[in-house]
């Protein structure tokens, strides 16, 4: 296992998968500065035979365990910036969502509309093999989800890592700093 270095990051090529073990998975990562958040390590795991792909973001400066809280009040806040890293949690609480860390948590770097999106996602996949009452229920959540999407509804997103690698990027985020 040689890494390929590049000027900012690396590649590790022509592992084995730890889904289907073709000799076809590549580990990729890359510094970046990110504002207001500092120097980042992102990663991406992928297998070209398979499709399986793992992602996260990591911060490359200790942090102390952190919670942001943020009103999601038009459709201007859709471009705030969200970086969950694997081991952040996210809740929506209006929308009845809580996105936990699993034993393969994935971290990415994205937008409020792109985390809604994810839950939209999420939501519909789940319906597809869900009772009436389910379905009724997901249906629900569709449609407060769109009018959130919108700016037709207000929803608060709550962010909280005990890694401390996880934010929400804007000055109308509220941080709390809590114990480890």
């Amino acid at each position: 296992m040689v890494a390929k270095l590049g000027k900012r990051g690396f590649v590790i090529p022509a592992q084995r998968c730890p889904s289907c073990n073709a000799e076809r998975f590549t580990v990729r990562g890359e510094i970046r500065k990110i504002p207001h958040f500092g120097e980042t390590l992102l990663t991406l795991a992928s297998c070209s035979s398979c499709g399986f792909r793992h992602s996260d973001v990591m911060s490359l400066v200790e942090r102390k365990p952190t919670r942001y809280e943020f009103e999601i009040s038009s459709s201007d806040d859709m471009k705030v910036r969200v970086i969950k890293s694997s081991t952040g949690i996210i809740k929506i609480p209006s929308l009845g969502v809580t996105i936990k860390p699993g034993p393969a948590g994935e971290g990415f770097i994205s937008n409020i509309e792109g985390v809604l999106k994810r839950v939209e996602r999420a939501i519909k996949l789940a319906m597809q093999n869900a009772t009436e009452e389910q379905i009724k229920r997901g249906s629900s959540r569709l449609e407060k989800l769109q009018k959130v999407l919108n700016g037709q509804l207000r929803a608060k997103i709550i962010v909280i890592d005990p890694s401390g690698n996880s934010a929400i990027i804007d000055e109308r985020a509220k941080k709390q700093e809590l114990r480890s």
